[in-house]
C-alpha cells in the first residue's frame, strides 16, 4: 500500500527539525528548507551531515594527559620487574654454554685417556733427559694440554700440521711459533669452545696483532693444592701443599709423586689409577679469567699459560688487567703473585665451574669451605671430602 502526501510530508518535516537541531553549530554553511511543504532528500549533503557528526563525536574521545601519564609509569614498572629476570635468562644461558664447553673439555679427557692411557701432559721439560734435544724450557716445549686435545676437539687439520721436533732458541726453531695455513701463528687462533661467553674478555689479552699474539682459554688444568710460594714474598697467605703431596713449587715437576692435582707445570700428568681419591672426587679442569693472572694471559697453546692450583680460595679479588689500579702494589692481589693469580675464577655470580675426572661438571659457591676445596684439588690426599654438596650449586 503506497503512502500518500500527508505522510511523506510529516516525514519530511520530522527530518528537517532533526537536522536542524543536530547540525545547528557543526556547519552553518548548509541550507536546510524551512518550508513546510514536500522536503526533498539530498542524500549527499544528508550524509556528509552524518559523517561529520560522527567525526565529531569519535575526535571527543583521545586519551587524556593522566591516562597515558599512568600507562607510562605501569609501563615503567613493567619493565624494571622485567629486566632482571631478563638478564638472569640471559646469564643461565652463558653459564649453559660455558658447562657445555667443560663437558666436551672432560669428554675429549676420556678420549685421550683410552687412547694414551694417560691424560695429556702439558709440553713443558725441565730436564734435558726429558727433551733428549739439548734443550729445556721454551725451547724445547711441547705446547699446553690443550694442543694435545686438538685432535679430540675437531681439530686435527692443526693438530696434524703441528712439528713435535722443533727445539732451538731462535723462534722459527720453536714449537709455539708454528704457523697456521691462513698464515696467521696457530697460538694466536681463537678456539670456541676455550672461551666462556659470561667471561667477556678480548681473546688477545698480551696484544693487539691478531695474526701473532696468543688467543686465551677461558679454562684451566688443575694441579690441586700444590706447594704455591709467593713471588719475592709479596702474600705468604696461601701456601699451598696443604696435605703434602704437592710439594713441587707452582707443580714445577715431571714426576708425579711430587704433584698434588691430575697435571703439572711439568711434562707429567695422570693415568686414571693415579687418582686414588676417586676420579669423580677431583678436579681435572676449571674456569680462569686470563685478565687475572699474568701466566693465563699468554694463551691456550702455552705451555706456560694453563697450570692453576686449588690454592688460592675460588674468585680470589686480583686486580686484573684493565681495572681500577691495576697492576697495584706488590702483594696478594697483583696479578705478578703466582701464589694467588693462578687461581680458578669466573664471572658467574656466586660461583665457578668445573669439570672432574670422571668428566662430570659442577658449580661450586665460592664460599666453600677452604680445605673441601683443597681435597677437591688433590688425587691421593685419602682423606674424605665431607659435606660437600652443600657447596654444589649444580645440585
Amino acid at each position: 500500500m503506497g503512502h500518500g502526501p500527508r505522510f511523506q510530508n510529516s516525514v519530511s518535516w520530522a527530518s528537517k527539525r532533526l537536522l536542524k537541531k543536530d547540525f545547528r553549530y557543526h556547519d552553518r554553511s548548509i541550507k536546510i528548507p524551512s518550508d513546510t511543504g514536500h522536503f526533498h532528500h539530498d542524500s549527499f549533503a544528508e550524509q556528509n551531515l552524518v559523517n561529520t557528526h560522527r567525526q565529531s563525536r569519535f575526535a571527543a574521545t583521545g586519551y587524556t594527559l593522566l591516562e597515558i601519564l599512568v600507562v607510562c609509569s605501569v609501563a615503567g614498572i613493567m619493565s624494571a620487574q622485567l629486566m632482571p629476570l631478563l638478564g638472569s635468562a640471559r646469564e643461565r644461558a652463558r653459564r649453559m654454554s660455558c658447562s657445555n664447553n667443560l663437558k666436551q673439555l672432560g669428554i675429549a679427557l676420556s678420549f685421550y685417556h683410552e687412547t694414551y692411557k694417560r691424560m695429556p701432559p702439558n709440553g713443558l721439560y725441565f730436564w734435558t733427559r726429558q727433551s733428549r734435544n739439548g734443550y729445556t724450557w721454551n725451547k724445547a716445549s711441547t705446547g699446553s694440554p690443550f694442543v694435545k686435545l686438538l685432535p679430540f676437539m675437531e681439530q686435527n687439520p692443526i693438530y696434524s700440521k703441528l712439528d713435535f721436533n722443533l727445539a732451538g732458541p731462535t723462534e722459527d726453531q720453536q714449537f709455539e711459533f708454528q704457523k697456521h695455513r691462513s698464515g696467521k701463528l696457530v697460538r694466536s687462533l681463537i678456539m670456541p669452545y676455550l672461551l666462556c661467553p659470561s667471561a667477556d674478555l678480548d681473546p688477545h689479552l698480551n696484544g693487539t696483532n691478531q695474526a701473532r699474539d696468543p688467543a686465551i682459554s677461558c679454562y684451566s688444568t688443575s694441579i690441586g693444592s700444590s706447594s704455591m710460594p709467593s713471588r719475592q714474598s709479596w702474600c705468604t697467605d696461601y701456601p699451598g701443599n696443604t696435605f703434602g703431596t704437592g710439594p713441587a713449587e707452582h707443580g714445577n715437576d715431571g714426576r708425579g709423586y711430587r704433584i698434588s692435582g691430575t697435571f703439572a707445570r711439568g711434562l707429567w700428568a695422570a693415568r686414571m689409577r693415579d687418582i686414588t681419591d676417586g676420579t669423580a672426587q677431583v678436579i681435572a679442569m676449571g674456569e680462569t679469567l686470563p685478565n687475572k693472572s699474568f701466566h693465563q694471559r699468554l694463551g691456550w697453546m702455552s705451555f706456560n699459560g694453563n697450570w692453576t692450583a686449588t690454592v688460592a680460595p675460588m674468585n680470589y679479588p686480583t686486580i686484573a688487567l684493565g681495572e681500577p689500579g691495576y697492576p697495584g702494589k706488590k702483594d696478594c692481589r697483583h696479578t705478578g703473585n703466582w701464589q694467588t693469580s693462578n687461581g680458578f675464577r669466573s664471572r658467574h655470580p656466586g660461583g665457578v665451574q668445573f669439570v672432574f675426572n670422571d668428566g662430570s661438571v659442577h658449580v661450586f659457591s665460592e664460599l666453600i669451605d677452604y680445605h673441601t676445596y683443597q681435597r677437591l684439588g688433590d688425587r691421593r690426599d685419602g682423606q674424605p671430602i665431607g659435606n660437600w654438596d652443600s657447596f654444589n650449586l649444580s645440585r
